[in-house]
């Protein structure tokens, strides 16, 4: 078991990221963007071979990525309702994830066997994967539990967003005010 790291930001950024190993030798980089049906993740080698990718294929409140190692489909993931301090099951692997995603400190179960731990001091991600072989999927999978999380940080209490927005926009009464406020915090999360 090795331990591998990634600046916690960037897991939920769009763009590039680069994931290290305890002597800080770049081992991999995690390429791709969010929001739109077929986008994808992408997690390289440093030497330039693609490795595994999320490729998200529905959008929404609940959004469903597959997961793809070494060109096949092995899982997907989808976000859950109580999703914050909850679980969540990666079909097809058969692995649950069980935790807190908001803070970054989960384990990853195939049955009983742990397959990664994860532990964040809030800038350093580190993640402990039981085999080489499983690096790029808990990678991916990692980024897409921080990317969920980086939306409910943005957004921690949907009511104080709410009436932040009614306040900015005087003149909006009843039914309007509220149509208003739902459509700013609902587009603040999708984006």
């Amino acid at each position: 078991m090795r331990a591998l790291y990634i600046r916690q930001d960037s897991l939920a950024a769009k763009g590039a990221s680069v994931v290290r190993d305890a002597d800080r030798r770049s081992i991999y980089l995690l390429v791709g963007k969010w929001g739109r049906h077929q986008d994808a993740l992408s997690l390289y080698q440093i030497s330039g071979d693609l490795l595994a990718e999320l490729r998200q294929t529905s959008l929404g409140l609940l959004p469903r990525f597959d997961i793809y190692y070494q060109g096949a489909k092995v899982g997907a993931i989808s976000k859950r309702l109580g999703f914050f301090n909850e679980m969540i099951y990666i079909s097809n692997l058969h692995w649950i994830i069980v935790g807190n995603f908001v803070t970054g400190n989960y384990k990853i179960y195939h049955g009983t066997t742990t397959i990664m731990n994860s532990r964040s001091d809030g800038d350093l991600r580190e993640m402990q994967i039981t085999s080489q072989d499983l690096e790029p999927i808990c990678i991916c999978i990692a980024a897409t539990l921080d990317h969920w999380a980086s939306g409910h940080s943005q957004l921690k209490n949907p009511a104080q967003a709410w009436h932040a927005s009614l306040k900015r926009q005087i003149g909006l009464r009843g039914s309007s005010a509220w149509h208003y406020a739902n459509h700013q915090v609902w587009h603040r999360m999708m984006h």
